[in-house]
């Protein structure tokens, strides 16, 4: 709409020959007023036939991209209908103003002798639309920057386990009776490095909770008073995703009472609980969730959660199994699931063979981010074609109005490149400007954005300053056209009537 309204403007003077001949052959101010709004409205009336029409191709891409079921439906909507209608003569009345009521006041006289006639102002309501648009732009360009730089901090921070290589499956009951015999078959290849069980995998839903533990002081429990989630694991979970143990020891089928009366929290937990150093809690009596056991190890910190959340108190216990982790060994993953399938079907035929890769169920976590990032993109991309559109109105304009002017400088001796500076000192300025009002915006929504991460990037300064140079740079390259062509020209063409 902005460009419209700024092309609109530039072209007008252009006419301004037409307006005379037309008042010479009788026209009055009021024909040509209506003449000019009627072209604009008619315009904008085509633009919203073919946007309806671009729109309804597109419909099913925006919904698969976005993942919901929008249609558009005029009959059912009246308001979409009426505010499509309102909104195109509004913008064709916006665009139409300026040649219908001030190139209509152009005298004749001056007109046909080769004048292009002038109108008061500086053209402020043209250099504030496309500062706006410039704005929009750099806000886009940023929020994109970062965007990227987030989600590839996301896909490359240390977790502090290993999630490459991982097939999870489910665990059913066919095998729970016989699991040490399934667990045989499944490391008897040399494809597959470990294998182990758990409640909940990491990068899956966030984890429950049963209140706080008791942790022994002395001769009695006291309770922590520290909210701790809970995860149900085997003696190898913490072998299968390369977990590293900073106090104390793994669970161990060699120990009885591992299964149901020992405990392993991380180093997280150990923090809030108030023990001055991991090694602290060893051996110390533990109660959660109604069991009474034993503290027997300390992991290191680990994201078992988005990193929209921080690390959180968590104990594992044995029990409630119902995920399989398989770690893969490198180069193997092919000839791994192959094997995984060949066990799965010898003892669940009945049950079909599903499986997930861990990194790929991490990716997920981030789709909305993903999306956005994608939308970001398009949209950075689409503003700033759009404000170049505007931009090269706006020097179209700008050259008409100082074709004489450039005609004199070039016959007082001015050069090409200071023409071509004379010229472009304001669009760079504009884009200056246009950079200092998107800065603090983009800078406050980003940083509204990031808070959403409870672990994120720091953005720096020059990030602003690419875009900002980005923007200067397809600003010029956008005027360069007729910059180059006014600076070119020959000055006897430009001053024939003078």
């Amino acid at each position: 709409c902005f460009n419209f309204v700024n092309l609109s403007t530039a072209r007008a003077t252009k006419r301004a020959k037409e307006v005379g001949l037309r008042k010479v052959v009788g026209a009055v101010r009021t024909q040509l007023v209506i003449q000019y709004l009627s072209e604009s409205i008619l315009i904008a009336v085509f633009a919203l036939i073919l946007s309806v029409a671009m729109a309804w191709m597109g419909l099913d891409w925006l919904n698969q991209f976005t993942h919901k079921n929008l249609s558009i439906n005029f009959v059912e909507h009246f308001s979409l209908v009426s505010g499509l209608v309102i909104t195109t003569f509004v913008i064709g009345f916006a665009a139409g103003i300026y040649p219908a009521f001030v190139v209509s006041g152009f005298k004749p006289a001056l007109t046909l002798k080769g004048q292009q006639g002038t109108a008061k102002g500086k053209g402020l309501i043209r250099k504030v639309l496309v500062v706006t648009q410039f704005s929009i732009s750099v806000v886009l360009l940023i929020a994109t920057a970062i965007t990227i730089q987030q989600l590839d901090y996301l896909n490359t921070r240390d977790l502090g386990f290993d999630k490459d290589q991982i097939v999870t499956v489910p665990f059913y009951r066919e095998v729970q009776d016989n699991y040490d015999v399934f667990y045989n078959e499944l490391t008897s290849s040399s494809t597959i490095k470990n294998v182990g069980r758990s409640s909940r995998t990491p990068t899956g839903r966030l984890l429950d909770s049963q209140g706080s533990p008791r942790i022994a002081n002395g001769d009695s429990l006291v309770n922590t008073q520290i909210v701790t989630k809970n995860v149900g694991v085997d003696e190898a979970f913490f072998p299968t995703y390369g977990i590293e143990f900073v106090a104390g020891r793994n669970f161990s089928k060699s120990v009885v009472t591992d299964d149901s009366l020992a405990f392993v929290i991380n180093e997280t937990a150990a923090r809030e609980y108030g023990l001055n150093s991991p090694e602290e809690g060893i051996g110390k009596d533990f109660a959660y969730g109604g069991v009474t056991g034993k503290l027997i190890g300390v992991v290191k910190d680990f994201h078992f959660e988005s990193l929209h959340q921080d690390i959180i108190p968590i104990v594992f216990h044995g029990g409630n199994l119902n995920t399989i982790s398989i770690k893969i060994t490198a180069g193997n993953l092919q000839d791994g699931i192959q094997h995984i399938e060949k066990v799965w079907k010898e003892f669940l035929p009945n049950r079909p063979f599903e499986y997930n890769f861990l990194d790929e169920r991490y990716r997920q976590l981030y789709d909305a981010e993903q999306r956005q990032s994608q939308l970001f993109t398009i949209f950075s991309g689409l503003a700033i074609f759009i404000a170049c559109l505007g931009l090269f109105g706006l020097a179209t304009f700008n050259t008409l109005q100082r074709v004489k002017e450039i005609g004199i400088r070039k016959v007082l001796g001015a050069s090409v490149p200071t023409i071509l500076t004379l010229l472009s000192k304001e669009i760079v300025t504009l884009i200056i400007v246009a950079n200092l009002i998107a800065w603090p915006v983009a800078w406050y929504l980003m940083n509204l954005w990031l808070d959403s991460f409870a672990y994120h990037i720091e953005m720096n300064l020059l990030i602003y300053i690419v875009s900002g140079i980005v923007a200067v740079v397809i600003a010029l390259l956008t005027v360069s056209s007729q910059t180059i062509k006014a600076a070119l020209t020959n000055p006897s063409q430009t001053l024939r009537y003078e």
